[in-house]
């Protein structure tokens, strides 16, 4: 299925199904005709503006980056390492986590699905070093006492009922390859100039932890001016007046969707079948993709019309970069098939991806006229920050 996303806008854009009979018929000549035809419209026909220029809004969010907001963040970076190698260790032990190949022999011949390298392992649980996959009776216990370096064979029986016929209640080799015995990862007061070198490529921790820092900052400024895109846009939208929709843009839209589906689906009532079996209503659905289409529209026709208001143009060297941008994100070749990607042909797909990039050029301005900035979370409530102008 064509991916269709909203191109900058900050709200994914999803097609809506057309009405039931039509989709029922399949997408008819006409539709695809629809679905082809770049279509223009005039937001000014469907919306009267509200404020847009210095306006207030609020955003909610933990944007701290203090001293113990850095901790925090370190300490979520040592525990993601999850177990690293304890160079000390060199017995397996009952509770140990361990790191080992393995390989499953049935009758001296390796059998499928029983091979794996790479695997952290708890010897006492029987288990994934995380918890995810327990394994068959007896399949870990064999380790106990073998050494770094070793590679042992151990017995185990599957259970009457396995699920594959041809192991069920069958004797087999586990081979094992022990790599090394982990421990958990160290705690900032544990850290050495050698480990934040090994797993993080800084040359010493005093290194490593302002580089945690300027994460930690650019995570959280990012964030930040996140929020704000998304409460300006959605203020400016609320200030608004929605009078109505071009219908032939949304007819459009419900037929670009349909023939994407039906297609991917083979028609119809095995897009039905499937969607029966995910639990879902195709009446809910339907109108869930019909108010969907709505208000991306609505987000496309407010700014558009902000856009017209201020008289943002397209420059075609700004655009052309704006493409290749999405090329790269949606891994795709040539601006024919980005085109082909956000319409029913190359010709509405680029008329479509014009018209949103104007209307994130008026994004961007609300963003950097935007006015006071109210920051809520539990921590800090009710901080406000002034908008700087250029």
């Amino acid at each position: 299925m064509k991916r269709v996303i909203a191109a900058g806008l900050a709200l994914a854009l999803t097609f809506s199904l057309a009405a039931c009979k039509d989709v029922k018929e399949g997408a008819s000549s006409k539709n695809k005709e629809s679905a082809t035809a770049v279509m223009s419209y005039d937001p000014a026909d469907y919306v009267t503006l509200g404020e847009y220029e210095n306006i207030p809004v609020t955003i909610t969010g933990n944007y701290d980056t203090s001293e113990e907001a850095l901790s925090d963040y370190i300490d979520e970076e040592l525990a993601a390492l999850g177990f690293i190698k304890d160079e000390k260790a060199t017995t397996v032990k009952k509770n140990s986590i361990v790191n080992v190949d393995y390989q499953g022999l049935q009758d001296g011949v390796a059998f499928d699905g029983g091979t794996a390298e790479d695997q952290t392992l708890d010897v006492g649980n029987n288990c994934m070093a995380d918890g995810s996959t327990g394994f068959i009776d007896g399949f870990t216990s064999g380790l106990v006492g073998a050494k770094v370096g070793d590679t042992i064979d151990c017995d185990v029986t599957f259970p009457e009922d396995y699920g594959a016929a041809n192991l069920a209640g069958q004797e087999v080799v586990f081979r094992f390859t022990i790599n090394y015995i982990c421990k958990a990862s160290t705690s900032q007061k544990e850290l050495t100039d050698d480990f934040v070198k090994e797993y993080f490529d800084y040359d010493t921790v005093s290194d490593f932890k302002e580089g945690m820092k300027e994460e930690l900052e650019d995570s959280v400024n990012s964030q930040k001016s996140s929020d704000i895109r998304s409460a300006v846009i959605q203020t400016v939208i609320g200030n608004a007046t929605i009078n109505g929709y071009p219908e032939d843009v949304l007819k459009q839209r419900k037929d670009a969707y349909l023939e994407s589906y039906t297609t991917q689906y083979g028609g119809y009532e095995n897009f039905e079948a499937q969607m029966t079996a995910y639990g879902l209503n195709m009446e809910d659905f339907i109108k869930e993709m019909e108010d969907g289409i709505k208000s991306n529209l609505e987000t496309e026709m407010v700014f558009g019309l902000v856009a017209d208001t201020l008289g943002l143009e397209l420059d075609e060297d700004e655009f052309k970069e704006y493409c290749q941008k999405l090329m790269l994100n949606n891994g795709v070749s040539s601006e024919e098939e980005l085109f082909g990607n956000y319409g029913g042909s190359t010709e509405a797909g680029e008329a479509y991806l014009r018209r949103i990039f104007v209307c994130n050029k008026a994004v961007e301005y609300c963003v950097d006229h935007v006015g006071e900035v109210t920051i809520e979370n539990t921590e800090n409530a009710g901080e406000t920050e002034e908008n700087e102008e250029d």
